[in-house]
Protein backbone atom coordinates (compact mmCIF):
# COMPACT_ATOMS: atom_id res chain seq x y z
CA UNK A 1 0.00 0.00 0.00
CA UNK A 2 1.33 3.46 -0.89
CA UNK A 3 2.34 5.10 2.40
CA UNK A 4 1.70 8.51 0.85
CA UNK A 5 -1.91 7.74 -0.20
CA UNK A 6 -4.35 10.39 0.98
CA UNK A 7 -7.43 9.03 2.74
CA UNK A 8 -10.45 11.30 2.05
CA UNK A 9 -12.09 12.85 5.09
CA UNK A 10 -15.73 13.92 5.52
CA UNK A 11 -15.04 17.41 4.19
CA UNK A 12 -13.53 15.94 1.02
CA UNK A 13 -16.55 13.70 0.45
CA UNK A 14 -18.89 16.63 1.05
CA UNK A 15 -17.00 18.82 -1.41
CA UNK A 16 -17.09 16.06 -4.04
CA UNK A 17 -20.81 15.55 -3.47
CA UNK A 18 -21.62 19.25 -3.81
CA UNK A 19 -19.54 19.56 -6.97
CA UNK A 20 -21.22 16.57 -8.61
CA UNK A 21 -24.68 17.86 -7.68
CA UNK A 22 -23.88 21.20 -9.32
CA UNK A 23 -22.90 19.45 -12.55
CA UNK A 24 -25.94 17.15 -12.49
CA UNK A 25 -23.88 13.96 -12.06
CA UNK A 26 -26.46 12.37 -9.77
CA UNK A 27 -25.30 8.75 -10.02
CA UNK A 28 -21.74 9.78 -9.14
CA UNK A 29 -23.04 11.92 -6.29
CA UNK A 30 -24.88 8.86 -4.95
CA UNK A 31 -21.67 6.85 -5.23
CA UNK A 32 -19.92 9.49 -3.08
CA UNK A 33 -22.59 9.06 -0.38
CA UNK A 34 -22.04 5.31 -0.46
CA UNK A 35 -18.29 5.84 -0.16
CA UNK A 36 -18.94 8.17 2.77
CA UNK A 37 -20.90 5.38 4.44
CA UNK A 38 -18.11 2.89 3.86
CA UNK A 39 -15.70 5.34 5.51
CA UNK A 40 -17.82 5.15 8.67
CA UNK A 41 -19.80 8.40 8.36
CA UNK A 42 -23.54 8.70 7.71
CA UNK A 43 -24.64 11.22 5.05
CA UNK A 44 -26.87 14.01 6.27
CA UNK A 45 -30.60 14.36 5.75
CA UNK A 46 -29.89 17.48 3.66
CA UNK A 47 -27.59 15.56 1.30
CA UNK A 48 -30.18 12.86 0.68
CA UNK A 49 -32.94 15.42 0.16
CA UNK A 50 -30.73 17.32 -2.31
CA UNK A 51 -30.11 14.12 -4.25
CA UNK A 52 -33.82 13.20 -4.13
CA UNK A 53 -34.71 16.62 -5.57
CA UNK A 54 -32.20 16.04 -8.34
CA UNK A 55 -33.69 12.64 -9.14
CA UNK A 56 -37.17 14.14 -9.20
CA UNK A 57 -36.00 16.93 -11.49
CA UNK A 58 -34.91 14.40 -14.12
CA UNK A 59 -38.00 12.22 -13.57
CA UNK A 60 -36.16 9.32 -11.93
CA UNK A 61 -38.88 8.36 -9.46
CA UNK A 62 -37.50 4.84 -8.92
CA UNK A 63 -34.14 6.31 -8.01
CA UNK A 64 -35.76 8.76 -5.60
CA UNK A 65 -37.74 5.95 -3.94
CA UNK A 66 -34.57 3.90 -3.53
CA UNK A 67 -32.93 6.86 -1.85
CA UNK A 68 -35.77 7.23 0.63
CA UNK A 69 -35.45 3.49 1.40
CA UNK A 70 -31.78 4.10 2.17
CA UNK A 71 -32.73 6.99 4.42
CA UNK A 72 -35.19 4.79 6.28
CA UNK A 73 -32.65 1.98 6.68
CA UNK A 74 -29.97 4.34 7.97
CA UNK A 75 -32.39 6.17 10.23
CA UNK A 76 -31.43 9.50 8.66
CA UNK A 77 -35.00 10.77 8.95
CA UNK A 78 -38.55 9.40 9.37
CA UNK A 79 -40.15 7.59 6.41
CA UNK A 80 -42.86 10.21 5.93
CA UNK A 81 -40.28 13.01 5.72
CA UNK A 82 -38.31 11.17 3.04
CA UNK A 83 -41.33 10.33 0.90
CA UNK A 84 -42.75 13.82 1.37
CA UNK A 85 -39.49 15.17 -0.03
CA UNK A 86 -40.11 13.14 -3.19
CA UNK A 87 -43.59 14.59 -3.60
CA UNK A 88 -42.31 18.15 -3.18
CA UNK A 89 -39.36 17.51 -5.47
CA UNK A 90 -41.65 16.26 -8.23
CA UNK A 91 -44.07 19.12 -7.67
CA UNK A 92 -41.32 21.74 -7.86
CA UNK A 93 -40.13 20.09 -11.08
CA UNK A 94 -43.65 20.56 -12.50
CA UNK A 95 -44.25 16.80 -12.56
CA UNK A 96 -47.54 17.19 -10.75
CA UNK A 97 -49.10 13.89 -11.91
CA UNK A 98 -46.09 11.95 -10.64
CA UNK A 99 -46.22 13.92 -7.37
CA UNK A 100 -49.87 12.97 -6.86
CA UNK A 101 -49.03 9.33 -7.67
CA UNK A 102 -46.43 9.27 -4.88
CA UNK A 103 -48.83 11.07 -2.53
CA UNK A 104 -51.50 8.44 -3.23
CA UNK A 105 -48.89 5.73 -2.65
CA UNK A 106 -48.07 7.25 0.72
CA UNK A 107 -51.72 7.33 1.72
CA UNK A 108 -52.20 3.70 0.63
CA UNK A 109 -49.21 2.76 2.80
CA UNK A 110 -50.74 4.81 5.66
CA UNK A 111 -47.74 7.14 5.62
CA UNK A 112 -48.91 10.65 6.48
CA UNK A 113 -47.41 13.42 4.31
CA UNK A 114 -46.15 16.58 5.97
CA UNK A 115 -48.22 19.78 5.96
CA UNK A 116 -45.53 21.36 3.73
CA UNK A 117 -46.13 18.62 1.15
CA UNK A 118 -49.86 19.25 1.00
CA UNK A 119 -49.24 23.00 0.89
CA UNK A 120 -46.83 22.71 -2.04
CA UNK A 121 -49.43 20.83 -4.09
CA UNK A 122 -52.24 23.19 -3.08
CA UNK A 123 -50.12 26.15 -4.13
CA UNK A 124 -49.55 24.66 -7.59
CA UNK A 125 -53.24 23.91 -8.03
CA UNK A 126 -54.18 27.46 -6.97
CA UNK A 127 -51.67 28.94 -9.43
CA UNK A 128 -53.35 26.84 -12.13
CA UNK A 129 -56.75 28.24 -11.02
CA UNK A 130 -57.79 24.74 -9.94
CA UNK A 131 -58.96 25.68 -6.45
CA UNK A 132 -61.34 22.71 -6.29
CA UNK A 133 -58.41 20.28 -6.29
CA UNK A 134 -56.60 22.38 -3.70
CA UNK A 135 -59.66 22.18 -1.43
CA UNK A 136 -59.86 18.43 -2.01
CA UNK A 137 -56.29 18.16 -0.71
CA UNK A 138 -57.39 20.17 2.32
CA UNK A 139 -60.13 17.57 2.96
CA UNK A 140 -57.53 14.79 2.70
CA UNK A 141 -55.37 16.66 5.21
CA UNK A 142 -58.23 16.82 7.69
CA UNK A 143 -58.96 13.12 7.17
CA UNK A 144 -55.29 12.42 7.98
CA UNK A 145 -55.53 14.71 11.06
CA UNK A 146 -52.93 17.07 9.57
CA UNK A 147 -53.72 20.62 10.68
CA UNK A 148 -53.38 23.53 8.30
CA UNK A 149 -50.72 26.04 9.30
CA UNK A 150 -50.52 29.75 8.44
CA UNK A 151 -48.89 29.06 5.07
CA UNK A 152 -51.51 26.49 4.06
CA UNK A 153 -54.37 28.82 4.99
CA UNK A 154 -52.69 31.67 3.11
CA UNK A 155 -52.39 29.57 -0.04
CA UNK A 156 -56.05 28.55 0.02
CA UNK A 157 -57.38 32.00 0.92
CA UNK A 158 -55.29 33.65 -1.81
CA UNK A 159 -56.44 31.01 -4.29
CA UNK A 160 -60.09 31.55 -3.43
CA UNK A 161 -59.72 35.33 -3.73
CA UNK A 162 -58.06 34.99 -7.12
CA UNK A 163 -60.94 32.74 -8.15
CA UNK A 164 -63.47 35.37 -7.06
CA UNK A 165 -64.89 33.31 -4.20
CA UNK A 166 -64.44 36.02 -1.58
CA UNK A 167 -67.05 34.72 0.87
CA UNK A 168 -65.40 31.29 1.02
CA UNK A 169 -62.02 32.98 1.45
CA UNK A 170 -63.29 35.04 4.39
CA UNK A 171 -64.85 31.95 5.95
CA UNK A 172 -61.41 30.30 5.90
CA UNK A 173 -59.93 33.47 7.38
CA UNK A 174 -62.42 33.28 10.27
CA UNK A 175 -61.58 29.59 10.75
CA UNK A 176 -57.91 30.52 10.78
CA UNK A 177 -58.53 33.02 13.60
CA UNK A 178 -60.48 30.45 15.61
CA UNK A 179 -57.38 28.23 15.53
CA UNK A 180 -55.34 31.16 16.85
CA UNK A 181 -53.48 31.54 13.54
CA UNK A 182 -53.04 35.03 12.11
CA UNK A 183 -52.17 36.14 8.57
CA UNK A 184 -49.08 38.06 7.56
CA UNK A 185 -49.34 41.46 5.90
CA UNK A 186 -49.34 39.94 2.40
CA UNK A 187 -52.50 37.94 3.06
CA UNK A 188 -54.21 40.95 4.65
CA UNK A 189 -53.44 42.89 1.47
CA UNK A 190 -54.96 40.11 -0.65
CA UNK A 191 -58.18 40.27 1.39
CA UNK A 192 -58.29 44.08 1.31
CA UNK A 193 -57.86 44.16 -2.47
CA UNK A 194 -60.67 41.61 -2.83
CA UNK A 195 -63.03 43.60 -0.59
CA UNK A 196 -62.33 46.84 -2.46
CA UNK A 197 -63.87 45.52 -5.67
CA UNK A 198 -67.13 44.30 -4.13
CA UNK A 199 -69.79 45.04 -1.55
CA UNK A 200 -68.38 43.18 1.41
CA UNK A 201 -69.29 45.61 4.16
CA UNK A 202 -69.57 43.13 7.05
CA UNK A 203 -66.36 41.33 6.10
CA UNK A 204 -64.52 44.62 5.57
CA UNK A 205 -65.49 45.94 8.98
CA UNK A 206 -64.46 42.70 10.71
CA UNK A 207 -61.13 42.72 8.92
CA UNK A 208 -60.45 46.36 9.81
CA UNK A 209 -61.29 45.71 13.46
CA UNK A 210 -58.88 42.76 13.48
CA UNK A 211 -56.13 44.91 12.00
CA UNK A 212 -56.78 47.57 14.61
CA UNK A 213 -56.86 45.01 17.44
CA UNK A 214 -53.48 43.68 16.33
CA UNK A 215 -52.19 47.27 16.17
CA UNK A 216 -51.17 46.84 12.55
CA UNK A 217 -53.11 49.94 11.51
CA UNK A 218 -54.52 52.98 13.26
CA UNK A 219 -58.03 53.85 12.06
CA UNK A 220 -61.16 55.68 13.08
CA UNK A 221 -63.80 53.06 12.26
CA UNK A 222 -66.75 55.41 12.60
CA UNK A 223 -68.47 56.69 9.49
CA UNK A 224 -70.64 53.82 8.28
CA UNK A 225 -70.48 51.63 5.21
CA UNK A 226 -69.81 54.52 2.84
CA UNK A 227 -66.44 55.11 4.43
CA UNK A 228 -65.34 51.46 4.46
CA UNK A 229 -63.63 51.58 1.06
CA UNK A 230 -61.74 54.69 2.12
CA UNK A 231 -60.65 52.95 5.32
CA UNK A 232 -59.58 49.85 3.38
CA UNK A 233 -57.38 52.00 1.15
CA UNK A 234 -55.84 53.69 4.20
CA UNK A 235 -55.24 50.30 5.84
CA UNK A 236 -53.66 49.03 2.64
CA UNK A 237 -51.18 51.93 2.56
CA UNK A 238 -50.29 51.41 6.23
CA UNK A 239 -49.72 47.67 5.71
CA UNK A 240 -47.49 48.30 2.70
CA UNK A 241 -45.43 50.75 4.77
CA UNK A 242 -45.25 48.21 7.61
CA UNK A 243 -44.17 45.43 5.26
CA UNK A 244 -41.48 47.66 3.77
CA UNK A 245 -40.26 48.61 7.25
CA UNK A 246 -40.08 44.96 8.32
CA UNK A 247 -38.26 43.93 5.14
CA UNK A 248 -35.69 46.70 5.76
CA UNK A 249 -35.25 45.52 9.34
CA UNK A 250 -34.90 41.79 8.69
CA UNK A 251 -34.00 41.75 4.99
Amino acid sequence: MNQFAVIPNVDTYNALFNGLIRTGALDKAHYVLQALLESGSVPTNKQYITLINGMCRVGNIKGALKLQDEMKTLGVCPHNIAMSAIVRGLAHSRKIEHAIWVLDLMLEMQIIPTVATFTTLMHIYCKEANVAKALELRRIMEHCHVKLDVVAYSVLISGLCANGDIEAAFKLYEEMKQRDLWPNTSLYLVLIDSFCVGNYHIESEKLLRDLQARELVSLNLFGGAKRLNELLIIARKELIRLRYKMSRKFG
